[in-house]
């Protein structure tokens, strides 16, 4: 049977795929199944709202797919799914659930879309900032007296100076950042401040950091943010639909249960 098959040999020890399932459920990790879970969820759901992926779609997808695996040739196509043991229709059947999800979620309206994001506006407001990081007070406090008294320019102290081996080069730049994103004083600092304004020294995790504020963006109901949005929504119904439905995995049972 299927659930028999040997899924692992280790020095001429095998490993069934059914001792792999049931220990995976012993550990309570179940992502690797509650993907495909969802997957066929969404399927149902589909066939339930009267969706379906138009098979230029799902074609236009297969051809996105091979290009981005460099597969122009027939050949060589051949020959990667060869290696992984998979076929253009599994390919294909990947397509069209990634294509059907999306067409589920473009069925969340307006109406449900704005709402949310009058009750949730202020998640969605935007800064750009740079800070300079440095895990000994003392140095960081004389960063700051230099910038606010003698004029010192942030961007250079930061390329100078920080211990963010990341942002440094950048001139400390953390890039156009949410609330969510940043620690909550900080954050409440940050979407308070005037663009051009630093503050700071902040406590942070392994030391401390003085922050320029280059810019901020009060949220608006732009694309980008309607399709963040629906996004969320339509994940949240998944959700609940998978916690409503019934599911179960038969491969667990004990053979005298069958």
């Amino acid at each position: 049977m299927a659930e028999d098959a040997i899924l692992i040999q280790i020095n001429g020890t095998e490993v069934s795929l059914r001792h792999v399932v049931r220990q995976l459920g012993v550990a309570d990790n179940l992502r690797f199944f509650d993907e495909f879970a969802r997957r066929e969820l969404i399927r149902q759901l589909a066939r339930r709202e009267g969706v379906c992926a138009a098979q230029e779609d799902i074609q236009r997808k297969v051809d996105d797919w091979r290009y981005q695996h460099r597969l122009e040739r027939v050949e060589d196509t051949e020959a990667y799914l060869t290696k992984r043991g998979i076929t253009l229709q599994d390919v294909a059947e990947d397509a069209e659930v990634r294509r059907i999800e999306y067409l589920l979620s473009e069925k969340i309206s307006e109406r449900q879309v704005e709402p949310y994001f009058a009750q949730h506006t202020l998640e969605f407001d935007e800064a750009e900032i740079c800070w300079i990081f440095h895990a000994d007070q003392g140095v960081i406090d004389e960063i700051d007296l230099q910038i606010r008294e003698d004029g010192a320019d942030f961007y250079a102290m930061a390329r100078r100076f920080s211990q963010d081996a990341h942002t440094r080069p950048g001139s400390g730049f953390l890039g156009r950042v949410r609330r969510k994103q940043l620690p909550k004083g900080i954050a409440a600092r940050v979407f308070a401040a005037l663009p051009g304004e630093i503050f700071g020294p902040e406590k942070v995790s392994k030391g401390f950091a003085l922050y320029l504020v280059q810019e901020c963006y009060p949220a608006t109901l732009d694309k980008r943010i309607k399709k963040e949005i629906r996004k969320h929504l339509f994940n949240q119904w998944l959700q609940r639909e998978m916690q409503r439905a019934d599911i179960r995995y038969p491969i667990w049972q004990p053979e005298a249960s069958k």
